[in-house]
């Protein structure tokens, strides 16, 4: 019977991985990381998480959107927690009534510098009070979280804000930015870079970005997310014992730059993958006249694993602040 799940599980999985689109690593992506987490929590920690999360501002119409009516409460507590994955992607929507207050687009994502045959990087100062980056922005969520001093409301906003961040954190072009002759002022971790997936499809040019965004799927079934995260979790490649000593690393920094490593490493090819430049809004949406090259044979399976490495480890890590905050004397799993 087990060998018939992990059959099943690694199924879906794979039907997962192949139709997956360039919505981006914020619904899906995020959802798959929060349920790996979910289930490394301890009691005490989902409680806590159970009971803050039902004090946001938008519980019921965000958290709860689009939940299942016969969820039981244990799952609906589940559901709530990998939704709270992605509201801070739903408060960017200026349609969103705490847009205004909640969205901060520079907290996902860290630009380290790549500077490839020789070019000059040009690096602004960051403006205004922080925090300016991913990095700053995790370290005030999670001393938030620790204060008693913070109320429940802003609380359960951390909530969301660590759970999204720890999976930003660990996509490989959120933290990074190539400079070259081509991208002398920075590609923007991908955003300005075009190219076909491969194979090299004439209609399927996406930004590098949104490619590496879209890896673990996009998806609307709850139930079909659980599958994809119970796959990955239940795959020894990538078991939380396989990554043990990645595990002993819990500086936000060290985070990013290992993302930054694999960036180098498997998204630019060590500077050598050939993109064609995005087109900016500044163009006036007149059409490229670049060929947009494609990827290169087998880069998005190698992508793939990459992403599933990074999702799995993102979920345990976030398992592990979570209940290094809500149940620190738990021993850890």
């Amino acid at each position: 019977m087990q060998k018939r799940l992990s059959i099943a599980l690694s199924f879906l999985l794979c039907i997962c991985l192949f139709t997956a689109t360039s919505r981006g690593w914020n619904s899906t992506g995020h959802k798959v990381v929060a349920l790996i987490a979910w289930e490394d929590l301890t009691p005490k920690t989902r409680a806590a998480i159970t009971a803050i999360l039902k004090q946001h501002p938008r519980y019921v119409k965000d958290l709860l959107l689009n939940a299942p009516a016969d969820e039981t409460s244990d799952e609906q507590a589940r559901t709530a927690f990998a939704t709270a994955a992605t509201w801070p992607d739903m408060v960017r929507s200026p349609a969103n009534p705490m847009s205004q207050t909640h969205s901060h687009p520079v907290w996902h994502y860290i630009d380290i510098p790549y500077a490839v045959n020789g070019q000059a990087v040009n690096e602004q100062p960051p403006e205004g009070d922080g925090p300016h980056d991913i990095v700053e922005a995790l370290k005030q969520c999670t001393d938030e979280l620790k204060d008693s001093k913070t109320s429940d409301a802003d609380k359960a906003v951390d909530i969301c804000w660590v759970a999204h961040l720890v999976g930003d954190i660990h996509q490989p072009l959120h933290a990074i930015s190539l400079y070259s002759p081509q991208y002398p002022d920075g590609d923007q971790g991908g955003n300005a870079e075009m190219a076909l997936r491969d194979p090299p499809y004439p209609d399927s040019a996406a930004k590098l970005h949104s490619i590496w965004d879209s890896l673990l799927g996009n998806f609307q079934s709850e139930e079909f997310m659980r599958y994809e995260a119970l796959g990955m979790r239940g795959d020894a490649k990538y078991s939380r014992e396989k990554q043990a000593d990645l595990l002993k690393t819990t500086d936000f920094m060290d985070w990013a730059k290992e993302s930054h490593q694999l960036a180098i490493d498997n998204a630019y090819l060590n500077g050598t993958l050939h993109t064609a430049q995005a087109r900016s809004r500044r163009d006036g949406g007149a059409p490229s006249t670049q060929p947009t090259p494609g990827l290169p044979p087998g880069y998005i399976a190698k992508a793939e694993q990459v992403a599933m490495h990074q999702a799995t480890l993102a979920g345990y890590r976030l398992a592990d602040q979570l209940n290094g905050i809500f149940d620190p004397k738990a021993e850890g799993k």
